[in-house]
């Protein structure tokens, strides 16, 4: 991992919501191209549906979102270049629980490879741990090879439990990951 002087990682607020949304934006554009429409992910109308779920911050009373900011110099404005959004595990029909989710996880494709989605997985983690969760879930589409290998190089592992996301009339398997978050 490259060292990254620079790099912030911090609980994210209400006034990063728009370089949230952009980050989110060119994630999604990048990532699910040729699994989502790539008509659509281009559309103003995609931007401006993630700018707004954004701008309203719709979070439950547990969920947590962390950024990882980037400066160029050490006198240079941070800008969000990933973000982690957190909390306790959604229920899918299976019951609580008691373990911890990532409801999504995201970085800018201009720092893939950088060390900063490594850095904020890792704070995440922490982060949930600090919250009393021992273990916890996250789900990815199965046909994200990238973000698979991402997530089983940091240790959570494909549980055989999978599901299926649909956005705009796609339908995209996906899989559940689970992670032990106790040291």
């Amino acid at each position: 991992m490259a060292e990254l002087p620079h790099l912030v990682l911090r609980a994210a607020t209400k006034a990063d919501a728009q370089q949230i949304a952009a980050v989110h934006v060119a994630a999604w554009r990048a990532g699910y191209a040729g699994i989502f429409s790539d008509e659509w992910l281009g559309s103003d109308e995609f931007a401006t549906a993630r700018r707004e779920r954004w701008r309203e911050w719709r979070l439950g009373p547990a969920e947590r979102v962390a950024v990882a900011t980037l400066a160029e110099s050490s006198d240079s404005t941070p800008i969000v270049t990933a973000f982690s959004w957190y909390g306790p595990e959604r229920d899918r029909g299976r019951g609580a629980a008691g373990r911890g989710e990532i409801n999504a996880f995201y970085a800018d494709p201009r720092v893939w490879g950088t060390g900063v989605a490594a850095a904020l997985m890792d704070h995440s983690e922490l982060r949930l741990r600090a919250e009393g969760f021992t273990s916890a879930v996250l789900w990815v589409l199965a046909d994200n090879p990238r973000a698979r290998r991402f997530y089983e190089r940091h240790g959570w592992a494909p549980t055989g439990i999978a599901g299926e996301f649909e956005m705009r009339g796609t339908r995209a398997p996906e899989v559940e990951y689970r992670k032990q978050l106790t040291p």
